[in-house]
């Protein structure tokens, strides 16, 4: 299960690549989509944060390589450092508290938060 989540997570910011273009809410697009994949998971509180984790680490691996790749190309090496070192932990944090929530069945609350965070790290380092 571990490995099917995380393979999905690494493949989601591709998709989500063509999408942010048409709607510019990357926050929002992006948990709902980690919330999607960890409805495939399981319902026991501990594995599910475990698997909130797996998720949240592939999806902020896959997408810290997005942005190297453009980085990369534009030179603002700066901003993709950042993005490279904090990315993955801010997507690990956000599925975490995700799955927590789903575990909990609190999945407004922990979307919300999830998204909340993730709108501020975007302000923050963009």
């Amino acid at each position: 299960m571990l490995l099917e989540l995380g393979l999905w997570s690494a493949v989601a910011p591709l998709a989500l690549v063509i999408v942010s273009n048409i709607w510019n809410y990357p926050a929002v697009l992006e948990e709902v989509v980690k919330w999607g994949i960890l409805r495939l998971a399981d319902n026991n509180v501990q594995r599910m944060v475990r698997q909130g984790a797996v998720v949240g680490l592939a999806f902020g691996l896959s997408e810290a390589i997005l942005y190297s790749l453009n980085g990369w190309q534009s030179g603002e090496w700066g901003t993709l450092l950042m993005r490279f070192l904090l990315t993955v932990p801010m997507h690990m944090v956000t599925a975490t508290i995700i799955a927590y929530a789903m575990s909990k069945r609190m999945v407004v609350v922990g979307l919300t938060t999830a998204m909340i965070i993730h709108a501020g790290f975007n302000y923050w380092v963009r």
